[in-house]
């Protein structure tokens, strides 16, 4: 097993910097979705594509040193829940639908 990032939506979806998705130097790992986040928030929420994520850390360093928000962890990968997976996401020329991870989100909580 080995460590990937994990980010805790709640406090994510309470800011709407989205440094992480910036910062990350593996392209397509950390993406931003208006649709995820706590409900009632008025910002989005940004998620990891632990298939693509190598555990650089850089992400963890940049919320909670440039940003100070303490939303991401490095967690096992075996203890991130499934619906991280990119698996049925469809990348397109436009981006990654995150479809998939929106439906089950809501079809959980």
């Amino acid at each position: 097993m080995y460590l990937v990032a994990d980010i805790d939506q709640d406090i994510c979806s309470g800011t709407s910097c989205k440094l992480c998705t910036q910062y990350c130097p593996e392209a397509n790992t950390i993406q931003y979705d208006e649709g995820l986040g706590a409900e009632g928030s008025k910002y989005g929420s940004a998620y990891v594509s632990v298939d693509r994520c190598k555990g650089c850390a850089i992400c963890v360093w940049v919320c909670d040193t440039m940003a100070k928000h303490h939303a991401i962890k490095l967690e096992m990968i075996d203890k991130i829940p499934e619906i991280a997976t990119t698996l049925g996401m469809q990348y397109t020329a436009t981006g990654v639908v995150a479809e998939r991870i929106k439906s089950e989100v809501l079809s959980e909580g």
